[in-house]
Formats: structure tokens, sequence, C-alpha cells
């Protein structure tokens, strides 16, 4: 048998579906597909989980009367999953251990984590009749990387060296203030024509060392470096905060608002307190000029309560991010089972108080806090992972389409037709009244 092994399409980006197709096999016949994958960093896994780490799935399936195996077409018998799913040997991926590493404490000691590889095993009996290897990328060839050394932040820019004036974005994570969940949203961000800059503000040599008291400024501060950056249409900026990071990008925009748009992932609404190692910092998470924002203080009796009762507890008013003079754009994107704290709510307080005419959101009922990059395993959740898949890719193709229709000028030449016959319905919230999104206008 000369077997033959294909992932179709072509495509190497890490946020896209691909298929398996083995050709050639003897008909009706069963085999055990496995799929390992080395050197692979998932933004889904715990921080310290070593990224040398191989990861394993399998899956049981009967070949055709053709000999061959399909895997969007094949059901799998039995394994990591049952039935027929394209990405279930992906999606359904498991560490083997759970070894840890200490995480650098330098910037120019993290890794770049931009690719990986897939190595597909077809095994009859105790025999490996076929296997082969494909590398998948978290970012395209022609982009390449520079770290930065702000006096407020620190940063890894992602472009391509032919760029001319191209739109530029932000990235910020979530409470571990580093630069690994930031990079790996940049890569796939600026394989689709933008420069990218992921933002570490705490953590790392040169940065505050906890979460607390970080300066507003450290966003002004990369806004500046990227509108003066020669590549960069100063024009075309938008920003991408996640759960902590998109409450540091709400209270900075708030108070500046000078980017075109925002894409706000998990939300909150308020100031929180700040964090110190594993205890509340008894001080406020950000300051503006040295001084400290309002922040709401941690009470673990009301974090008890909304635990116990699924109920929001009161939020200190001074503590609320006054976002009545905002106009730009924004996409909230989040869960109505967010496990580490109520974004729902954050979401509808932020859209009952803006005052522009652009602000649109999308909730999930499956996932939970980590709504990231599409097809990336996520095992956080005990639920149907297909659920879990279809809302982490619905959440991801929603941020690129925001971002294509408010920074890119060839967007409407390139999708008018689409965006007018309403063929993108992940652009579109399920809030009727204070939707904007004028699809026939601008």
């Amino acid at each position: 048998m000369n077997m033959q092994i294909e992932l179709i399409p072509a495509s190497e980006l890490a946020d896209e579906s691909f298929n398996i197709v083995i050709n050639d096999l003897k008909p009706r016949e069963t085999y055990r597909v496995e799929m390992f994958l080395s050197d692979y960093y998932c933004i889904n896994a715990p921080m310290l989980l070593t990224h040398d780490v191989l990861w394993k799935s399998t899956a049981i399936f009967v070949s055709d009367k053709n000999g061959i195996i399909d895997i969007s077409q094949t059901p799998s018998c039995s394994g990591s999953y049952e039935d027929i799913a394209t990405m279930g040997l992906f999606f359904n991926a498991k560490p083997l251990t759970n070894r840890k590493k200490k995480l650098p404490n330098s910037l120019s000691k993290i890794p770049l984590l931009d690719h990986f590889f897939v190595e597909i095993k077809i095994i009859q009996g105790n025999t490996v009749v076929a296997e082969r290897t494909f590398t998948r990328h978290y970012m395209s060839s022609q982009i390449s990387h520079q770290d930065i050394y702000g006096k407020h932040f620190q940063g890894r820019l992602f472009y391509d060296k032919k760029a001319i004036k191209a739109p530029a974005l932000i990235i910020v994570s979530g409470s571990e203030g580093r630069i690994e969940k930031a990079q790996n949203i940049a890569q796939l961000l600026s394989s689709r024509g933008y420069i990218c800059l992921a933002v570490a503000y705490f953590g790392l040599e040169g940065l505050p060392k906890h979460l607390e008291r970080i300066p507003l400024e450290c966003l002004v501060e990369a806004k500046d470096y990227l509108r003066q950056h020669p590549q960069v249409d100063s024009e075309r900026i938008g920003i991408y905060g996640r759960s902590k990071g998109a409450e540091l990008v709400l209270a900075e925009e708030s108070i500046f608002n000078d980017v075109q748009c925002l894409v706000l992932n998990s939300p909150s609404d308020v100031v929180y307190e700040g964090i110190k190692g594993k205890w509340n910092s008894h001080t406020s998470s950000w300051t503006y000029l040295q001084k400290e924002l309002p922040y709401q203080k941690f009470r673990l009796r009301d974090y008890l309560f909304s635990k116990l009762l699924k109920k929001s507890f009161p939020k200190d008013c001074s503590a609320r991010i006054d976002i009545g003079q905002m106009h730009s754009p924004i996409l909230l994107l989040g869960s109505t089972v967010d496990e580490i704290w109520d974004a729902s709510s954050a979401i509808d307080k932020i859209v009952s108080h803006y005052k522009g005419h652009h602000i649109t959101f999308k909730k999930y009922h499956e996932t939970g806090h980590m709504l990231t990059v599409a097809y990336q395993p996520n095992h956080r959740y005990r639920k149907d992972w297909r659920l879990l898949m279809k809302e982490s890719k619905d959440s991801w193709l929603a941020t690129i389409h925001f971002f294509d229709r408010h920074l890119k000028k060839q967007y409407y030449k390139s999708y008018g037709n689409d965006i007018k016959s309403n063929s993108f319905p992940l652009l579109m919230g399920s809030h009727s009244e204070r939707l904007c999104y004028c699809l026939t206008s601008n």
C-alpha cells in the first residue's frame, strides 16, 4: 500500500480548520488514527504548562469501500470523540503530562511560540502503517517581530516589512499581565493585514511586579509608539483587550477615547481592586497621573454570595468606569456562565451607558471566561466540546470581521455586497434596541 495523508486545505494558520484525508487503505477495515501536537502553545492551557509537553488525541475509523478515511465525512467509532467532526481530533487533543515550567522574567527570554507540529499516525492492530507530520503556524511567513521597551510597557511588535500605512492593533491580555497570551492573539491578527503590538503591563523585569497601581499611561505610550511608526496609518488604530486587559482598555479609553475601535472580550464595567500575589492589594488596579482610580473593593462575602446564589453583588458606583464620552465603535464579547466575574451584566451596563452610535455585543452560553482563539482545545469546561468549539470560532470570527469593518479601507469594496445582504451574521448582536451597525451606510 502507498498510503497518503493529506491536510485540506493547505492553509497553515492555526486558527483555521483543516480536514484529514487518508487514501489507499484497505476497504472497510478498522484503523486507529492518532494525532500528536508537539511544541504546541495553547492559549487555553494553564500558563505554567510547558509548551514542549506532547498533546495527543485518538479516534477509531472504518475505511470506506474505496479505502478512504475522510474525517469530514467518516464517523469516529470511539476514542477522544465520536461521530463526524472535521476538527474533532484537534480540538480534543490533551496534554500527556502536566509538567510545569518557570516563566521567564525577561521579555527577551520569552520564546516566540509561532508554530507547532501535527503528527498523524495510522495504526492497524499494533502496526503503524503510515505517518506524516505537518506544521501549523500562528503567524504567516512574511511577518517579522521586534521587542519594544517603553517606560510603562513592554511589547512585541508583529509586522510585515512590506506594509505601507497599514492599520494597527494593540493587544492586551488578562490578569497574568505578561506577553504570551497577547502574543498568540497578535500573531494571528498580524497575519490578516494588521501591525500588532502585544503589550505586557506587569510581571516582567522593568515593569510593576504585581497587578496593582498600573499606570494607564502604559496604553497611552503604546498608542504613541504606533502612531509614530512609519508603517502605521495613525488614523486606523484599534485595541483588543480581554479579561483584566479589557478593564484596562475601557478605563483608559474612557479618558482618551482616541482610537478607531475597541474589542472587549469578557469585560468589566468597573475598576476592581488590585492583586498582590494571591491576595487583594488594598489599592486600585490602575492609576492615572499617579493618582489611583476609584475601585471596587474585594469582599469575600460578596464573592461567595455571587457564586452560591449565581447573582451579581452590588457594585460601588464610584468604581464604575464612566464611558459617557466614548464614541469609538465597540464590540463586546462575553459569557453568561463566566466563572471569573459577571461579564454578562458588565456588557449590559456598558451598552446602557454608551452614547455613541456603533456598539454591539455577543453573549455565549457554554464557554466561560476563556473565549479565545478559534479551534484551540479548551478543557477548562466539562461541556459539549462541539458547542465550545463553535462559540470560540464565532467570537474569533466576530473579532476579525469587526476590525476589518472599522480599520480596513478596502473592507466595503471587498465585502460590501455580503454585508448588505447580511451574510455576516456574526456581526449582529442580540440587543435590537441599541444595536447600531448601519450595514447599508458608512
